[in-house]
């Protein structure tokens, strides 16, 4: 979700990243496929949700690399009802923060077919206080060799619709890559690589602005689990 690829670290960049993890998460962690934090790649959302009765708390950093100082701190959370819909909630930990901005997104997946590795879902993310909502439709589809990923989202806040589009790739049980873009000035292209571990997942990944300058670092320390017992 959101494309928070740009150099202002907005809150619609952020949760581009949340997203990212979520995908990451699902697909490579114990839990059903999807793509954890809300579901996506670095930047951009999918069509993947989190799981049915799966939380996901996703540490994230970003910022202008100078070794291990960043920026932002970025406390996300999703959770998965169903196969269908996840909802979550961001807060803003950065030291320092004047405010700790709590923003809330959710999608719903209206698309979903097995036999054709395809999916479609619609989301929303950034809803909170002093900040315009940004809606979105995504579809993804397996390949088998990658998925690839495309949609537009909606930004109020302007009228701007703007167009993104994105690859994985799993590599074994444990590792994952991926890339994506997001269309507009304000947003970013991105790379990132995932390992997974247990019940926990650590993602390194790079936003390049596209209105120019240094290169943005992020790293995603992710922990999923189930808050139902007995689910299927």
């Amino acid at each position: 979700m959101k494309r928070r690829g740009s150099s202002s670290m907005s809150s619609t960049n952020r949760k581009c990243v949340l997203l990212s993890v979520a995908v990451i998460v699902a697909a490579l962690g114990p839990a059903p496929a999807s793509w954890a934090c809300y579901s996506g790649l670095v930047l951009i959302p999918t069509a993947d949700v989190t799981g049915p009765y799966i939380w996901a708390l996703d540490l994230q950093w970003q910022g202008y690399s100078r070794a291990l100082r960043t920026d932002q701190l970025i406390i996300n959370t999703e959770f998965g009802f169903g196969e269908r819909l996840e909802l979550g909630v961001d807060v803003d930990a950065t030291s320092g923060s004047v405010e700790n901005r709590a923003l809330f997104n959710a999608k719903y997946v209206f698309v979903s077919s097995d036999a054709h590795r395809f999916a479609m879902a619609a989301g929303v993310q950034n809803v909170g206080q002093r900040f315009t909502p940004v809606f979105y439709l995504v579809a993804t589809k397996d390949w088998g060799v990658l998925r690839t990923h495309a949609g537009v989202q909606h930004d109020e806040d302007g009228g701007r619709n703007e167009l993104f589009m994105g690859v994985d790739r799993s590599l074994g049980e444990r590792w994952q890559i991926m890339a994506d873009y997001t269309a507009g000035d304000q947003n970013a292209a991105s790379a990132g690589v995932s390992w997974m571990g247990g019940g926990w997942q650590v993602l390194l990944g790079a936003q390049w602005p596209n209105a120019g300058g240094p290169p943005v670092a992020v790293v995603h320390v992710i922990f999923t689990g189930a808050f139902r017992r007995g689910r299927g």
